[in-house]
Order: C-alpha cells, then structure tokens, then sequence
C-alpha cells in the first residue's frame, strides 16, 4: 500500500487537534460550515472548502467528527467524492487508509501491539481498509 507522506501528515495533524480539543473538553459536533470561509482546500490551496467526514453514514460520521477523520475540499471535489466518481473513490480510498493507518500508529505508540491497534480500529469502525493487515 502506498499512501503517499502528505495525506499521512494532514491526517496526524487532524486527529492530534481533535484529541487535543477532547480532552480540554472542547471538541464540538459539528460538519464544518461555521468557519468555511477561512479553510484551505488540501488538492488546490483554495479558500472556502467544504469539511469532509471521511466516513460517512450515521454513526460513521459522528465518529469522523470526534475523531477528526476529515479533511478540507474545494466544493467541485467534495461533490466529486460523494458522487463516487472514478478519481472520488479512489481519494476516498486513500483518505481511510491514511486515517486507520495514523490511528493504529498512534495507539501503537501508545504502547499497544499491531494486532490490538486493529482490534480497537475494528471496534471503532467494524471494517479494515488497510490491505496489509488482517483482522482474526
């Protein structure tokens, strides 16, 4: 799997700010339209992008919120991923493998094993999209 080094780091730095603003107590549950005007597009560096759940769907969303599994997209891009064209899937692909992918190191980090990385991943969002790791 090659997830290339930029999409790793943004999804560090948003999931180190929604674990910093947790436990302050700050986090706030919302889908990202309060301050649209000051974010920035992560594919073309434009301003007014829309925040992106990278999982989507009831639960899935809420916990992209918590968790800060999103990221900032130009409008027509946003439109793109949620429509499922071919480059959408794709990104959207390669968004939920550089989330799973930071939060397993972390919990790695933490001092936990590969194997319980995954396991709490799983238990988190009940499906792997990292090719080389398995689930028992």
């Amino acid at each position: 799997m090659n997830i290339p080094d930029r999409y790793i780091e943004y999804a560090l730095n948003r999931i180190w700010d929604a674990s910093e603003q947790r436990e302050k107590g700050k986090r706030k549950k919302y889908n990202g339209y309060k301050d649209k005007p000051n974010r920035t597009c992560f594919y073309r560096e434009t301003g007014g992008a829309e925040r992106h759940e990278v999982f989507y769907g009831t639960a899935e969303r809420e916990i992209s919120i918590m968790y800060g599994f999103q990221v900032d997209l130009a409008p027509e891009l946003h439109w793109e991923i949620h429509n499922e064209t071919e480059w959408g899937q794709k990104e959207d692909m390669l968004w939920r493998q550089a989330y799973q992918t930071v939060y397993m190191d972390c919990l790695e980090a933490d001092g936990l094993s590969r194997e319980e990385a995954l396991a709490a991943w799983m238990i988190l969002m009940s499906r792997n999209y990292l090719e080389d790791v398995v689930p028992e």
